[in-house]
């Protein structure tokens, strides 16, 4: 039922936007911009646009238009996933399996919402300087010795391209000091730790800390809509919904690498494939055998 709600009236998915109580007793979000009867994503709505026939550059837009919320879905999904597995477990402590994966799926929905949202308002509003473009594209536009104009591609941060999104495409400025942006920034580290593993680092990871990385990225989205009173994306108060009542059914489980909490007393076997290894203080075991010896 969270995921394939019944049909609205006309048949089809329910499709308006309602806010979670949560998001006003718990986080004291304004969001009585909802409450009106031209919802945001209506045919009648002031920003619903007409998108010319001839505009070519919307329509792979459109034929993607789904995929941040799919991505999204598909974290929530899975966390629900493990909710079903660890349900009727005595142990509740076991390897890695689910939440990593919730982690790494639930950011990329974020990181596609930005770079899908950049590149629309660079389509439909026109004279954002190039500095800007460039910035929201990750490229880089500069001018040879042999007096040639290249372009090559530089990798911003999803965080950073977010901000010049918010102060260009809504004439928005991120408060970087505030709550939910340090929220936003505490969980991108944990979605980095899993991207970038830290091999020298073995961490656990809790059920009660993947429902908090996931209410911050929505944070993210949610806490400027509410500031600027306009939604930047159609369904994120749905998917709020859907995490909160996750959050209802959830136990506490937590994930970790097996061999974690293992005592590493003595020697250990470990594969070691390489050419020139040490095999005075790394032996094999016949190695050790001649060592024996000697």
């Amino acid at each position: 039922m969270l995921f394939n709600p019944e049909p609205d009236e006309d048949g089809g998915p329910p499709i308006r936007d309602l806010p979670h109580p949560r998001l006003k007793k718990k986080h004291g979000l304004d969001l009585s911009y909802l409450e009106t009867y031209t919802w945001e994503g209506s045919s009648i709505h002031p920003n619903t646009r007409l998108c010319p026939l001839d505009e070519n550059r919307i329509k792979p837009l459109i034929r993607n238009l789904d995929v941040p919320s799919r991505l999204f879905e598909a974290g929530l999904r899975l966390f629900g996933d493990s909710i079903l597995s660890y349900h009727d477990q005595t142990e509740r402590k076991g390897q890695l399996r689910y939440y990593p994966a919730v982690i790494l799926t639930f950011w990329s929905g974020f990181e596609t919402f930005v770079r899908h949202t950049s590149e629309l308002m660079l389509i439909t509003v026109p004279n954002v300087p190039p500095e800007v473009v460039n910035f929201l594209r990750d490229e880089e536009t500069s001018v040879d010795r042999k007096t040639d104009i290249s372009r090559k591609t530089r990798y911003q941060s999803v965080l950073d391209r977010y901000t010049v999104l918010l102060r260009y495409g809504y004439g928005y400025r991120v408060d970087r000091g505030s709550k939910y942006w340090q929220q936003l920034e505490q969980e991108r580290k944990l979605r980095d730790y899993y991207t970038h593993l830290d091999v020298n680092d073995p961490r656990s990871i809790s059920s009660e800390q993947v429902l908090n990385f996931i209410e911050a990225v929505l944070l993210g989205i949610i806490w400027p809509s509410a500031d600027m009173k306009r939604t930047q994306f159609l369904g994120i108060y749905n998917l709020y919904w859907m995490w909160d009542s996750l959050r209802k059914l959830s136990e506490s489980f937590t994930e970790q690498p097996f061999f974690k909490d293992w005592a590493l007393h003595g020697p250990h076997a470990i594969y070691c494939p390489f050419e020139g290894v040490d095999t005075i203080r790394f032996p094999n075991s016949q190695e050790q055998m001649e060592h024996s010896k000697n």
